[in-house]
């Protein structure tokens, strides 16, 4: 467990699909980063507009691994949405930490501990020009306080942090200005009691969720969690419970993700949660305990993303500092779960990529501090390696042929050879068999040109009675057949008839035992008893 930031055999191989719940979504985003600059210190903020991706933090430089390069930034830099390479050409530089990012028309507005931007007077709050980095002339609210939160609505930015003025008037930690001038906004002056870490527009426009530290907005109790109306900045029904209230025990909203539907709420405090409420009542629909902190949240296409501070323990599962779940349900998804060896503290789920960026140096324990980006995972297309149906070699003689026949490169040339199924006493086999036999012997060779391109492959066999298979010479599977050596005097423990003679057994392999090139099925299927009146084989094998 880590402490929070806040007080407060070859069967060991093998995956029965059958008996195994898949996700209800299958991962949006590949669990391995890949290769970029990468920056000098954290990432606090990601915003992502177009062709270019916005990072910033308390960097000074980026470095490219694979040259060595180093080039200097300062707290904020662009990078290629689509590559990766740092934008050479785009080159403001912060004073202080940059936490806080938005992008809207053609403009990147920004918020953190400076002073200056560019060698320009910028309290704390800035606007840049998307295309070049130039700072925006004119546009120049300052605020007395840190801005950990930037939100834009409208016509509007709307900020949130520590701060208790904005350009010379009261702002309580909240306050809203013109984007286009930056001038403040008048009348629009909630205030909350602690500092607000995050902001969220609602997607209809009308309201502005807030998460911090508060414990009210405007004098009216809202503990971590609320929202204000974007017009006049009255504060709203909306009201979620909170996790935990108590001094000692605070439930902190760190971050929040909207769809159409829900907010989605990163919390630290007492282990941590990853919750979901209702925007319509905000009753919480789910939620997720880890054994730290919950620090950054994002959702795209049913899918939400969470990272934070958290391993091993995330919602039962073995989670370290990164975590995806189903929108819906909370179900934690099977297949996202990659690691870092340190804080996650802000995520972009984008169409071609998550961001993540963190104090963290690894990722998957290899060298990648602060900053990765996890493409989209490519388009899979089902692959059929061996088809139902296929034409098999065969020994339907009785005779005993140890174990050479498993190898796959023993010598079948002499078998006589017949398409699936293979069986007799049906009368549905394309290929009868001789009866009266405990073992009967199939081997089936197939090409793999490049197994590296192959994942979830998936092994199907119709068997009456019992079977071994045999991949390469090495068993893979076993099914309705006892545990220890198998002879072809080994009788199946049990007699399989009905509907259960025309059920596919299924158990997904490991794609490494696939070689490059020339691969073998070698299969037995054994009889409950020699006198069987009936017996059938059939096999395939499918790959993503």
């Amino acid at each position: 467990m880590r402490v929070t930031a806040f007080s407060g055999g070859f069967l060991l191989t093998l995956l029965l699909l059958v008996a195994t719940a898949a996700p209800a979504h299958a991962a949006d985003y590949t669990t391995s980063p890949r290769d970029g600059w990468v920056p000098n210190a954290r990432i606090l903020a990601i915003a992502h507009a177009g062709d270019r991706v916005i990072i910033g933090g308390d960097f000074t430089s980026l470095r490219n691994p694979a040259t060595g390069e180093s080039v200097a930034r300062g707290r904020i830099a662009a990078l290629d949405a689509a590559t990766g390479d740092l934008i050479r050409t785009w080159s403001p530089s912060a004073s202080g930490p940059v936490r806080a990012l938005a992008v809207r028309d053609g403009r990147v507005f920004v918020g953190g501990d400076f002073t200056t931007v560019s060698g320009q007077a910028r309290t704390r709050l800035a606007a840049l020009d998307l295309a070049s980095g130039g700072v925006v002339g004119g546009w120049a609210p300052a605020a007395n306080g840190s801005v950990r939160a930037l939100a834009a609505m409208g016509p509007t930015l709307y900020a949130g942090g520590q701060f208790t003025s904005v350009s010379g008037q009261t702002r309580t930690r909240l306050a809203a200005v013109d984007l286009a001038s930056g001038a403040l906004r008048a009348g629009w002056a909630p205030g909350a009691d602690a500092t607000v870490y995050t902001l969220a527009a609602a997607p209809d426009g009308a309201s502005l969720l807030v998460g911090g530290l508060f414990r009210t907005l405007s004098g009216t109790a809202r503990d971590y969690l609320g929202s204000v109306n974007a017009a006049t900045g009255a504060v709203t029904s909306w009201r979620p419970p909170a996790g935990c209230i108590v001094p000692s025990n605070q439930c902190i909203v760190l971050d929040l993700a909207v769809d159409d539907g829900s907010a989605y709420a990163a919390i630290a405090g007492p282990g941590g949660r990853l919750t979901a409420y209702s925007l319509a009542t905000g009753t919480r629909r789910w939620e997720l305990r880890a054994d730290g902190d919950v620090e950054s949240v994002a959702v795209r296409d049913g899918k939400v993303f969470a990272g934070g501070h958290f391993c091993p323990d995330f919602a039962g599962f073995t989670r370290c500092d990164f975590a995806a779940v189903d929108a819906a349900t909370g179900a934690v998804d099977g297949d996202f779960a990659p690691t870092s060896n340190g804080q996650i503290f802000a995520l972009d789920a984008g169409p071609d990529a998550l961001r993540a960026g963190g104090a963290y140096s690894r990722v998957n324990d290899q060298s990648l501090p602060y900053y990765a980006e996890f493409p989209v995972r490519p388009p899979s297309e089902d692959v059929t390696l061996v088809a139902g149906g296929s034409a098999w070699r065969y020994r339907d003689d009785g005779a005993d042929l140890g174990t050479a026949w498993r190898s796959g490169n023993a010598d079948d040339s002499a078998w006589p050879s017949g398409v699936a199924q293979l069986g007799f006493g049906d009368g549905d086999e394309r290929t009868p068999l001789a009866a009266g036999h405990v073992t009967y012997y199939f081997r089936h060779a197939f090409t793999v040109t490049d197994p590296g391109t192959l994942n979830e492959v998936a092994l199907s066999v119709l068997r009456d009675d019992g079977a071994v298979v045999y991949l390469n010479g090495v068993e893979v599977m076993r099914s309705n057949m006892p545990a220890g050596t198998v002879t072809a005097g080994t009788l199946a423990p049990s007699t399989i008839f009905g509907a259960d003679e025309n059920v596919w057994q299924t158990l997904a392999i490991d794609p490494g035992r696939l070689l490059p090139g020339r691969n073998t099925l070698a299969v037995e299927v054994h009889q409950a008893q020699a006198t069987s009146s009936d017996m059938s084989f059939d096999l395939r094998l499918t790959a993503r």
